[in-house]
């Protein structure tokens, strides 16, 4: 069997009542889609970056220098780079993504990265353990990340787990709760949730009360159909500057178009 195949995840999806039925695909792990360049854009600059490999090798061969493998990756970022901030036709901006949902980060930051997730899903498991530390490690103050809600994976399950990450919000421990939710797939009750908040040092008759409040169901369901009016089947979902991104995609990539974004805005 293809190896390919043996990737393959079957999850079913099962909506919240409240929300309009759709028919939501298996979270991928594809490459990027982008909203702006092409695919003709994509190909000249990776010839460019190809000619320039060619070049630099050649005169290091020429004249004997040797060509230093980080300084041609350096160059061949750059060129990319360059070339998609200078193509970018945007997508949806930053205003009509966010809603009053969690975020880190500076709310005036050149970058705003909107993820769309799952607490159930195990590709946004290992974006949210692998990738996303990364990024604010390395961005910073330039990115605002902001978190909304995409419960399609796990029915029921992944709803509940929403509404607890947002009662964790109301009262300042939404990453912390978010860590927790990704880092333990199995605890996915009610039981959980509160041992969670009681661990984190919240009010938890506050937070038991927030579980029940209708309001928390219908933000959670409100995220949900925007991610629908948005075309979104699969998580993660991600649109960097309005620059949609489809997938649990490695940090090189969401690398590559935040610098590409800074290029474009003259941020260093």
């Amino acid at each position: 069997m293809d190896m390919t195949e043996n990737r393959a995840v079957e999850e079913t999806a099962v909506m919240p009542p409240t929300a309009p039925t759709f028919s939501p695909v298996v979270p991928t792990e594809a490459a990027p889609e982008l909203v702006g360049p092409s695919r003709q854009t994509l190909t000249t600059a990776l010839v460019g970056a190809v000619c320039l490999i060619i070049g630099l090798v050649a005169g290091g061969l020429l004249f004997g220098g040797g060509t230093d493998p980080q300084a041609l990756a350096s160059v061949i970022r750059s060129v990319v780079a360059d070339e998609l901030a200078r193509n970018n036709s945007g997508g949806p901006s930053n205003v009509e993504l966010i809603d009053d949902d969690p975020f880190f980060g500076a709310e005036d930051a050149p970058i705003t990265i909107v993820e769309f997730s799952d607490f159930y899903c195990s590709f946004c498991g290992r974006f949210a353990d692998q990738t996303l530390p990364r990024l604010r490690e390395e961005y910073g103050d330039r990115i605002r990340f902001v978190y909304r809600d995409m419960p399609i994976i796990g029915g029921q399950v992944s709803v509940q787990a929403a509404i607890a990450a947002n009662c964790a919000e109301n009262q300042g421990k939404f990453w912390e709760f978010h860590d927790a939710l990704f880092a333990n797939n199995g605890a996915r009750d009610r039981a959980a949730f509160v041992s969670f908040a009681s661990e984190m040092g919240m009010d938890t008759t506050a937070f038991e009360a927030c579980l029940d409040d209708r309001a928390m169901a219908d933000e959670v369901t409100l995220d949900l159909l925007d991610g629908q009016a948005l075309g979104i089947t699969g998580t993660p979902a991600f649109y960097i500057n309005g620059r949609f991104v489809s997938g649990a995609q490695p940090f090189e990539t969401f690398s590559l178009l935040i610098d590409a974004e800074l290029n474009k805005l003259g941020v260093e």
